[in-house]
């Protein structure tokens, strides 16, 4: 979805860093201060177009990839190649490919954690993070499938581990509705009863959603078709690679 208006015409392109075609939306001047806008689970670049509208009218330059495994980026199927170290990998990269010595950064969901680390492994390369949705908190001591547990069988990041179990779930319903399943979630627990999956058991509303046109859900809709959900998914099957994620969700669920 591409806009003019006094902050400027969103730019895309794709640059080969790191091993993969990341694709980049851009709007705001070549020159002013960079903000580096890293989205979650199941999201894209579009996540940030009204920030990014907001960030170029005052001048800032506001990128916004799709992460690897999402949209118009590479996507590779292997689960080992969504390790925290590849993912801050791509962010440093990509600041490498642009010349950008430092950014201010934000990340929501699982982006959250890939600012929270590029922060923590190259404090060099950022100016400052915003994180939306989760916090920083120290290693777990225990693997993700142990501290899940409790939670059962239901719980959504437990049957996600699984190559294929959540792609074959997810394919008895059109794209969009996988999607909107997801962006009407208003559980405090995401977990289903035993014996079900969880995207059978999330509710998409019945109504247009107040943040997000039809238009716009049907956009999503259309990279993810592209793209698939594998490699979104293989985010949580390299949770135990991310030095804080494990504690950081095992908290917010106990909440």
């Amino acid at each position: 979805m591409e806009s003019v208006d006094a902050a400027g015409e969103v730019r895309h392109w794709n640059a080969e860093v790191n091993g993969v075609s990341l694709h980049v939306a851009e709007q705001g001047p070549a020159a002013g201060p960079a903000v580096l806008l890293l989205h979650g689970f199941p999201e894209l670049w579009l996540s940030w177009r009204h920030q990014m509208a907001a960030l170029a009218a005052r001048g800032f330059r506001a990128l916004a990839p799709d992460l690897r495994g999402y949209g118009d980026s590479s996507a590779p199927t292997d689960p080992a190649a969504y390790t925290i170290l590849h993912l801050v990998g791509d962010a440093v990269a990509l600041l490498d490919h642009l010349s950008v010595p430092k950014v201010f950064v934000v990340g929501h969901d699982l982006g959250a954690q890939v600012a929270w680390h590029l922060s923590l492994l190259r404090p060099d390369r950022v100016h400052a993070v915003v994180a939306l949705g989760v916090p920083y908190f120290p290693r777990a001591p225990s693997p993700a499938t142990e501290l899940f547990a409790p939670y059962g069988d239901g719980f959504y990041i437990t049957q996600f581990q699984e190559p294929g179990r959540a792609e074959k779930a997810f394919a008895r319903y059109d794209v969009a509705t996988v999607l909107k399943k997801f962006y009407s979630l208003e559980l405090d627990l995401l977990a289903a009863p035993p014996g079900v999956e969880v995207i059978d058991f999330f509710e998409a509303s019945p109504s247009p959603l107040p943040w997000m046109t039809d238009e716009e859900l049907g956009q999503y809709a259309d990279k993810f078709r592209k793209s698939g959900f594998t490699g979104p998914l293989n985010y949580y099957r390299m949770l135990d690679t991310y030095i804080n994620s494990i504690t950081s969700f095992h908290a917010l669920c106990s909440a």
